[in-house]
């Protein structure tokens, strides 16, 4: 009888593991094989991946800083003309590009059969919308929501110090000699107006869908703005000298109040782009600190 009981327990034993190892309880090993794998063509996408921490296993070539843990990954190309083989190869469930890339690989891209997401950049608030549809996308809710809040609480800390304050502001943007006037549809118009600025543009034509309009000196003296932010792109050194040249040279901004208060400010590209990225946290701060510092 005793041998018989022993049997019946070693059998019972014996039954009980086979079927907590065939049940496929939640092992964290089970949990990351889970995960949607991601290949990012993109830096700002990378950024964002990274907070999410989504299981990337390609990055786009670039000399750019990356997130520490993607060092040494496979590289699918340059974000505006990826290696799609190699992206292909490495066989993601999600593949990431930058929106406005979206025109030039949208017919290479229907030779492959990848679940493709374009994140928006162009304003900061289609960034925002961007990765919470990111994050419903790779299964990492929860994690976008967390880095869109504190990306709100950093908007609220500015604005909290906005008060009464409404202060007019002109966003000159500059390649070379070339300078032209950022609108609420451009990057830096739409951080201007989250923080609670006023940018001229704003009373041109409402129809204007472009980013940037051509400069009007005409224009920006009729509108007289509390600031001047002046922002170089390309060759930074000879558009910054060609934004003084000009300034220096014609009286006509001198006459400016931004001008006469010494409220010209240029913009630093190392915190503010063109389009959007996770420099956006010191970007606001910084126009904060602009508009409504002491």
């Amino acid at each position: 009888m005793k041998l018989r009981k022993l049997a019946s327990i070693f059998v019972l034993g014996a039954l009980l593991m086979t079927g907590c190892q065939a049940g496929g309880t939640t092992g964290k090993s089970e949990d990351v094989a889970k995960e949607k794998t991601v290949v990012a063509a993109t830096v700002s996408g990378s950024q964002v991946l990274d907070k999410l921490d989504a299981n990337v296993v390609g990055i786009p070539t670039t000399q750019l800083e990356m997130p520490e843990k993607f060092k040494g990954l496979p590289e699918v190309g340059q974000s505006m003309n990826p290696d799609l083989e190699v992206v292909a190869s490495l066989n993601p469930d999600v593949f990431v590009m930058d929106n406005a890339f979206k025109d030039s690989v949208e017919k290479s891209l229907k030779e492959y059969d990848f679940n493709t997401f374009f994140l928006k950049t162009n304003t900061y608030t289609d960034y925002i919308k961007s990765i919470e549809e990111l994050g419903k996308t790779i299964d990492k809710e929860e994690e976008a929501t967390t880095l869109i809040n504190e990306l709100k609480n950093i908007e609220k800390e500015v604005k909290s110090k906005k008060g009464d304050k409404a202060p007019t502001v002109a966003i000159i943007f500059g390649s070379g000699e070339n300078f032209m006037l950022a609108t609420e549809t451009s990057y830096l118009g739409d951080l201007v107006k989250t923080v609670g600025g006023k940018n001229i543009a704003s009373k041109l034509d409402k129809n204007v869908e472009n980013g940037y309009v051509q400069l009007s000196l005409e224009y920006i003296l009729e509108q007289n703005p509390d600031y001047i932010l002046r922002f170089a792109h390309g060759n930074l050194e000879e558009t910054k000298k060609s934004f003084d040249k000009a300034f220096d040279k014609n009286p006509a901004y001198q006459e400016l109040n931004a001008v006469k208060n010494n409220k010209v400010v240029d913009l630093d590209s190392n915190v503010f782009n063109v389009s959007a990225n996770l420099k956006v946290k010191e970007a606001i701060q910084t126009l904060g600190d602009i508009l409504y510092g002491e």
